[in-house]
């Protein structure tokens, strides 16, 4: 009898011990004291994006210490877009209006000094900008059609309506000086088409050019090219669509047309020498119609731009508006630029993660275990701007075994969406750093002694004493 208790206890320990070893084991993540291990980087690819050919990003391994087991990634975004400027040679051509009606005045100002102030102001700019401009300068009214006392409308509609006062020029002070003198000389009529075809006529036959005309007039054409005499000295109709025809030609041939018509002031006055608006007994068109037969709206011009302005607008029409479209620079700026880090989770599990400096544009989160990235928020970089944020990957005293002999990417992708002058954006990539943990030959590789392993252990042994002590009691009731 009593070796078959003995054999029932001896049994019953044995099987305990096997159950509870495999459990322990089961239950327990085996570490191994980190430094025990050889850590070392075993790729150092750099992660790099390109942002519409207008930036880039990088994410590189830029600091590693082995005996400190850490390493330091940096992200870095740069602004590689450059600001886009004229740098072709420039043709500038000013048609300026010297019909009779210039020579009124406007708020205790003669008409004619607005624009001789407004332009030589305009020249001094341009010169002072572009290292490579010419500038011309025309004006247009029409002949004289008073003839030995007698009116004659057959000289009138010619390419004599318009002079050229100075041909492209390099020279300031002789652009300046022929837009001064172009208020000596003035004629009775309002020829545009005259004037446009002759500053056209003088631009270069080099393709390799930005061409410029910038036409100012008070008031809209009453002649017009090639015409019979009986069109003569007429709004709309004929000259209002030759005038039409050339301003389309011109912008369609590639040179940039800016037309500016002055004396808004009366765009709802009837003009008596317009014809009778269709429909109407008695009422004229409006200065505001015969402008928009033709020159479209300031909206919708029939060519190039269209400025509709009261004379104390001139300045800041031309020496702003007008120059800073001529000399206009792309905005090159990348706007609300979102980059998110993915990191592994053996990386999350076995390093320490911490930023090394607040980025110095825009804001980095703290790492996100929901989806174990970092996002970096950037709300714009201009043209040339270095964007910069680091973080280091330390490895905690202890680590999983089962990372050891294993090439450990430090992040899973990187996405970034963000915003140009060209659109919105999203690009990724998977390429990141690697490293790998090895175990150190001059160490024991005994993996540290978990907690399950310890409760197994003193289990068995207060087993094999009960077991004892019942063999002894058994033994000594038989006796």
């Amino acid at each position: 009898m009593n070796k078959k208790i003995v054999t029932f206890l001896l049994l019953t320990i044995i099987l305990l011990a096997s159950c509870s070893t495999v459990f322990a084991a089961n239950t327990a993540t085996e570490k191994v004291q980190s430094s025990k291990t050889t850590f070392e980087v075993v790729d150092k690819s750099i992660c790099e994006i390109n942002l519409n050919d207008m930036g880039k990003f990088t994410k590189q391994l830029t600091s590693y210490d082995k005996e400190k087991r850490e390493l330091i990634i940096t992200l870095n975004v740069t602004n590689t877009a450059k600001p886009e400027q004229t740098s072709k040679p420039v043709e500038l051509m000013l048609v300026l209006d010297n019909s009779a009606s210039m020579t009124k005045t406007y708020q205790n100002k003669k008409k004619m000094q607005y624009v001789t102030e407004t332009a030589n102001k305009f020249i001094d700019s341009l010169f002072g900008h572009f290292s490579n401009i010419k500038i011309g300068v025309v004006s247009f009214s029409s002949k004289d059609n008073i003839i030995d006392g007698a009116i004659d409308n057959s000289v009138l509609g010619t390419t004599g309506d318009a002079t050229l006062l100075k041909q492209l020029s390099t020279s300031k002070d002789e652009v300046k000086s022929a837009v001064t003198s172009y208020a000596t000389t003035t004629g009775p009529y309002t020829n545009i088409e005259a004037g446009l075809s002759l500053a056209q006529a003088n631009f270069s036959q080099n393709t390799d050019t930005e061409k410029y005309i910038i036409l100012l007039s008070d008031g809209v054409p009453n002649l017009s090219l090639n015409i019979d005499v009986a069109d003569t000295i007429t709004y709309s109709g004929v000259n209002a669509a030759n005038t039409k025809k050339k301003l389309q030609a011109i912008d369609n041939s590639g040179i940039h047309l800016y037309n500016v018509l002055m004396g808004y002031y009366e765009v709802d006055v009837e003009n008596p020498q317009a014809p009778l608006v269709q429909g109407s007994t008695s009422q004229h068109m409006t200065y505001g119609d015969l402008a928009k037969e033709v020159f479209g709206t300031t909206s919708s011009p029939t060519a190039g731009k269209f400025y509709y302005i009261n004379y104390e607008n001139l300045d800041t029409t031309i020496n702003n508006d007008i120059y800073n479209s001529i000399t206009y620079t792309k905005d090159a700026t990348l706007k609300n630029i979102v980059i998110k880090d993915y990191i592994p989770q053996n990386i999350i599990d076995n390093f320490k993660f911490e930023y090394v400096a607040e980025p110095n544009i825009g804001t980095a989160k703290p790492l996100d275990t929901t989806d174990n990235s970092i996002t970096w928020n950037i709300p714009q970089l201009k043209e040339g701007a270095v964007a910069t944020v680091s973080y280091k990957l330390k490895l905690k005293e202890t680590v999983d075994k089962n990372i050891i002999n294993v090439i450990l990417p430090t992040n899973t992708k990187v996405d970034i969406d963000f915003e140009s002058p060209d659109g919105k954006g999203s690009v990724s990539s998977d390429v990141s750093p690697k490293v790998k943990l090895t175990m150190d030959n001059t160490t024991a590789k005994d993996p540290i002694p978990q907690t399950g392993n310890y409760t197994t252990w003193f289990g068995i042994i207060i087993l094999i004493a009960i077991a004892v002590f019942a063999y002894i009691k058994v033994h000594h009731m038989n006796k």
